[in-house]
C-alpha cells in the first residue's frame, strides 16, 4: 500500500469538503473555512485505562477551521473522498 501524500489530494479534499458544507451548512460560519495541511488519526481503543495506547486501529481524519468563529471541524477521510484506497 502507498502512502497518501495531503499535497496530492488536497484540491480534491477541498472540492469535495465545499459541496458537502454547500449541502449542509456550518451554522455560524459566514466567512469560509480554511483546510488544516495535513491529516490527523483519531485512535481507537477498546478499554480506558487511564494510559494511551500508541498504535492499532485508528481513523484517517481531515479537519476545517471555520474562518468566522475559530471553530475546528473533524471529517473522515473516507467520508469525504469515498474512493480513495486507504
Amino acid at each position: 500500500m502507498n502512502p497518501i501524500n495531503f499535497n496530492s489530494i488536497k484540491n480534491e479534499l477541498q472540492t469535495a469538503l465545499q459541496e458537502r458544507l454547500r449541502l449542509t451548512p456550518l451554522v455560524g460560519e459566514t466567512a469560509g473555512f480554511t483546510l488544516v495541511e495535513g491529516f490527523l488519526n483519531s485512535p481507537l481503543q477498546t478499554e480506558i485505562s487511564g494510559s494511551l495506547v500508541i498504535g492499532g486501529p485508528n481513523i484517517p481524519m481531515v479537519a476545517i477551521v471555520g474562518n468566522s468563529s475559530g471553530r475546528m471541524y473533524f471529517f473522515a477521510l473516507k467520508a469525504v473522498l469515498p474512493n480513495l484506497t486507504i
